[in-house]
């Protein structure tokens, strides 16, 4: 094991495989411009599977990028969601370890659009450990309850994620989320934030709680647009067909200019591309902008009341 001395400073690390590397690539491109100080002290590390030697030039035109060979030892065809994010999505669980050679971890989702610095998050070291909230409760993680674990605990939101060096038996709670992982497939639903959740509890992991604008839905977040730091389009509607931003834009167009592949996915709702401009409207008009975070409080709310009793839980 490195000491403290011979660890690099800082690693970033992202997922990605064919269908998906039109997004990654963008979210890099978006941190190279707009996050220039983090993206110059950081190795960028890549997991991969299936992916194209087209797509790897491409990405390893952005920068200091290292691509490493993503493989499970388990079958993940249990997990009900899986399909949703591929494998990939539990290559996160893969920072614990990287500890080893690294004194920081940061992990960026692929579905993001940097949109200012981000130097000041590695200041958030507490624990050695930090993430950012959602609205949602723990629960919603799951199809069932799990024994022994709070359930209606605050969720925490595993799109973006800090570790650091002085975290307490990183090897040890890594290898504990892969076995959990697996022990609890038939359960999961958010696969990978789940566990994370979990393991938090198990753990007796207080975080550092990164500020919401470290981590903000384009509608479901009540952070103003301007003021994120970094957009994060979870859930199945993203930048490229249902929240037209011309910098997400840009960037694509530079991941096609370094040849990387075209979008695959696509998942057009109109409810969601009307939501969007809503929320970009009320944001700017003071009343009717408290208005409408009053009232994704409200849906946050009837959601995880209906998460409460379809699981048999009990405040």
């Amino acid at each position: 094991m490195q000491t403290p001395q011979q660890k690099k400073p800082l690693a970033i690390v992202m997922a990605t495989d064919d269908k998906a590397a039109f997004a990654a690539g963008s979210a890099l491109l978006s941190l190279k411009e707009n996050s220039p100080l983090l993206f110059k002290k950081a190795d960028i590390i890549v997991y991969y599977q299936n992916l194209s030697p087209q797509n790897r030039k491409a990405l390893r035109a952005i920068g200091r990028v290292f691509l490493k060979d993503y493989r499970l030892n388990f079958s993940t065809s249990a997990i009900r969601t899986i399909y949703r994010y591929s494998q990939l999505t539990l290559a996160r669980y893969e920072c614990f370890f990287l500890l080893k050679q690294y004194r920081q971890v940061l992990w960026l989702d692929s579905d993001i659009l940097v949109r200012k610095e981000l130097i000041n998050i590695l200041k958030f070291k507490k624990a050695g450990f930090a993430i950012a909230h959602d609205d949602n409760i723990t629960a919603c993680n799951f199809a069932g309850s799990i024994k022994g674990f709070d359930m209606l605990r605050r969720n925490f939101n595993a799109g973006i994620l800090v570790f650091s060096d002085n975290m307490a038996n990183p090897i040890k709670i890594g290898a504990w989320c892969y076995q959990q992982t697996k022990i609890l497939a038939p359960l999961l639903l958010w696969a990978d934030q789940g566990i994370l959740n979990l393991a938090l509890q198990k753990f007796s992991i207080k975080p550092a709680v990164l500020p919401r604008k470290f981590n903000s839905h384009p509608v479901l977040s009540p952070i103003k647009t301007e003021n994120a730091l970094v957009l994060h389009a979870m859930g199945d509607y993203k930048f490229w067909d249902n929240y037209p931003l011309p910098d997400w834009n840009k960037f694509y167009n530079q991941w096609l200019g370094l040849g990387g592949a075209e979008v695959t996915i696509q998942n057009y709702n109109k409810k969601y591309l009307f939501m969007f401009k809503l929320k970009l409207f009320l944001e700017k008009l003071p009343f009717l902008w408290w208005f409408f975070q009053k009232a994704l409080k409200i849906k946050f709310a009837l959601s995880n009341k209906k998460t409460i009793k379809k699981l048999g839980l009990r405040r």
